[in-house]
């Protein structure tokens, strides 16, 4: 006797016989372990499929929308205004990174940021003043590069180096208070990261400030400022102070402690201090040199460890930050796989058969790498090693 069963979104007319044998072997098969889309999928399927979950904020003052299954590789990409907030790598309340727009700081209203153990560190941030009105953006997280996006979803606008989270859900936030402006939730899209990066201009060890307490109190660079009212210099900006001494800046895996290091971009709101370069490189304990090659960045990975003896990312993750080559970016991410899955079991909750399938897209990407072969060799080894696992 034919019977009708629903195959997806379609009907299939199917054999008893057929129908009998599968459910007796689909017996282990439990709704965790079968596929579903996770790339170019908007939150408004996976919440049909039961694949969202709510996600209140460390504040109790809002509530987000988040995977139900942990991810390593994601971009969450979406429209939000002033105080919008899109995470990724969401462990709990105490362990994610997240993208904010944050209109009421002066000229660093773009960053990405990271809250390890309760303790928050802005990680990377622009130097632009931007209104409450909404924006496209997209936090992308591959290996260990997180990457930012506004507006333009191919180039990104800040970019930073981080270890400390291997995996965890992806979202979206909205606060609850005066002030903020809705994030669109259920219009996000979960897609695969892209490439490349923007190069810095400079690479720098400078002095810390804040408690990292609360998100209004982070842990970040100290820098220069130049604290000025907009409207006396004729400036159409909605904000009491904009800082004309601001630096679009991204950290390279930064592990706590009095300094951190950063890599300095020259992108940045046309009405800013030209100077405001050189105040930076001034209050700079170490300076080098932004690498030409690969080689040179292998070599300036070195003096980096030295500075911060605690740095965990692998010297083609920091060559990736720093020379923004694409056909690096699947040797960072096959270290991280490797480091992640067969030095450590720190990649925990993403389904199998996902992570399965981002391995392979990593291992088609480093095959068509112009790389030298014994780099490639080197890091093929390390992916096939992972999805043998």
């Amino acid at each position: 006797m034919a019977i009708t069963k629903v195959v997806g979104a379609w009907p299939e007319v199917i054999d008893e016989a057929v129908v009998t044998t599968t459910m007796i072997h689909d017996r282990a098969v439990t709704r965790a372990k079968l596929e579903y889309p996770t790339e170019d999928v908007s939150f408004a399927l996976l919440a049909v499929i039961d694949k969202l979950k709510r996600i209140v904020w460390a504040t109790g003052e809002g509530v987000g929308h988040g995977t139900l299954d942990s991810f390593t590789d994601k971009a969450i990409e979406g429209q939000g205004g002033g105080d919008a907030h899109w995470f990724g790598r969401w462990v709990d309340k105490d362990n994610f990174y997240v993208l904010k727009i944050t209109t009421g700081a002066s000229t660093a209203d773009f960053l990405i940021g990271k809250n390890v153990g309760g303790t928050y560190s802005d990680l990377a941030t622009e130097s632009v003043d931007l209104n409450s009105t909404g924006y496209l953006c997209k936090l992308e997280i591959s290996g260990s590069t997180l990457n930012a996006y506004r507006d333009d979803m191919s180039t990104a606008k800040i970019t930073t180096t981080d270890t400390d989270i291997s995996s965890g859900s992806f979202g979206t936030l909205t606060y609850y208070r005066a002030g903020s402006r809705f994030t669109d939730h259920i219009g996000c899209y979960l897609r695969a990261p892209s490439s490349p990066l923007p190069k810095p201009f400079a690479i720098i060890e400078v002095p810390v400030t804040g408690s990292g307490k609360t998100e209004e109190d982070p842990i970040r660079p100290q820098l220069p400022q130049d604290l000025r009212d907009p409207k006396e210099l004729g400036l159409n900006i909605d904000k009491p102070q904009i800082n004309l001494k601001s630096v679009t800046y991204g950290a390279i895996d930064y592990k706590g402690g009095n300094t951190m290091i950063i890599a300095i971009y020259k992108h940045g709101a046309d009405y800013l201090d030209p100077k405001r370069f050189e105040d930076v490189l001034a209050i700079a304990k170490n300076k080098w040199k932004v690498p030409a090659n690969v080689q040179e960045a292998e070599e300036i990975w070195k003096e980096l460890k030295k500075a911060n003896p605690d740095m965990i990312a692998g010297k083609h993750t920091v060559a990736y930050h720093l020379l923004g080559d694409e056909n690096i970016e699947p040797c960072s991410v096959a270290d991280f796989y490797h480091g992640n899955m067969i030095e450590d079991n720190k990649i925990k909750g993403v389904p199998e058969w996902e992570l399965r399938r981002t391995l392979l897209r990593w291992k088609d990407r480093l095959e068509r790498a112009r790389i030298n072969a014994e780099l490639k060799d080197n890091h093929l080894k390390k992916l096939n090693e992972c999805l043998k696992k």
